[in-house]
């Protein structure tokens, strides 16, 4: 008769704990130079820690083309500095960063993890998709920085 390990025995396989795993995350922010144009790092964090800073959720469904020219992440009127976090679930969006006459753009589709924590410099634009984009905005508390 086969023997089922338990819990904390050799051989007892724990199942992944989805809160602890990490996940990669675009992170939009300024660089570290007196001109502080925005740029575009991948950071880790598990969604416990993304859990812990978020103040507030915020369902969105834009339409095509929407856009915004170059602009920061906002100070909260309630907590201050805060990182915009956003997770793609359809369609998707570009956002601009660089120089204010050098932008490059990126794609954020399905499935992304984008944060922005910009809050100075000449900030980044952005520009949904031609499928438009829905998504889930959570206001976290503090500024997200690159490792």
């Amino acid at each position: 008769m086969m023997q089922i390990p338990r819990s904390g025995e050799r051989g007892y396989l724990k199942e992944s704990d989805p809160m602890m795993e990490k996940q990669k995350i675009s992170l939009v922010c300024c660089q570290d130079t007196p001109q502080g144009y925005t740029q575009i790092v991948d950071i880790e964090l598990d969604e416990s820690q993304i859990q812990e800073l978020t103040v507030e959720t915020i369902k969105q469904t834009l339409d095509a083309g929407v856009q915004r020219g170059l602009h920061n992440a906002a100070p909260h009127p309630d907590h201050g500095p805060v990182t915009y976090f956003q997770t793609v679930h359809s369609g998707g969006f570009f956002v601009s960063v660089g120089p204010p006459d050098d932008l490059i753009e990126t794609y954020f589709g399905a499935g992304s993890l984008v944060a922005f924590s910009d809050a100075s410099g000449p900030g980044h634009g952005s520009r949904v998709g031609p499928e438009g984009v829905r998504r889930t905005l959570r206001i976290l508390k503090g500024l997200l920085r690159p490792m």
